[in-house]
């Protein structure tokens, strides 16, 4: 907090004036930092009209490692682990305002391909979700993965969405 007020050039006291407690800084923080990967998520749904589901897919797929994947979102996220650890409700916010949406709204496409599943929906969400980050992340919080590159994230999205239709949709 010190830090804070002295780059931007005011009192610690009007930092908390405004926000009132770290948490509630730091909530304004995560939700800044959601309304970019927020408007992406809502941006890839509401253009995959006229997509095949695979384009749509791996639009998504693209924008959600893209965002998720990158440095600041995973300092953020240390973060919020750590605070959620202690009993902050920055967690609770941090998934209902990003991972949750993210869930959402790839539930809406499904609804609209309605493919061919021996699974529910809203789990297709989930599975596709997971095969897209989880060996990524790990790979990236681990420190096992740079940064990854356009290519990358490009070359890593096709292969999940691939995977995904073939395991989970006829």
């Amino acid at each position: 907090i010190n830090v804070m007020a002295r780059e931007a050039g005011i009192s610690k006291e009007s930092i908390y004036r405004y926000f009132g407690s770290k948490e509630d800084l730091f909530l304004a923080v995560v939700e800044r930092e959601l309304e970019v990967y927020k408007k992406g998520m809502l941006d890839t749904i509401s253009h995959f009209q006229g997509d095949t589901m695979k384009e749509a897919l791996f639009r998504v797929a693209e924008a959600t490692l893209g965002v998720a994947s990158n440095d600041r979102t995973l300092a953020l996220r240390r973060l919020i682990f750590q605070m959620s650890a202690n009993g902050s409700k920055v967690g609770t916010h941090y998934f209902l305002t990003g991972p949750d949406i993210a869930y959402q709204n790839l539930v809406r496409l499904f609804e609209h391909y309605k493919p061919v599943s021996d699974f529910p929906i809203e789990k297709l969400s989930r599975y596709f979700v997971a095969l897209v980050l989880h060996r990524t992340m790990l790979q990236r919080e681990c420190g096992v993965q740079e940064s990854l590159t356009v290519e990358d994230i490009r070359l890593r999205s096709m292969e999940s969405v691939e995977d995904f239709l073939l395991a989970f949709c006829k």
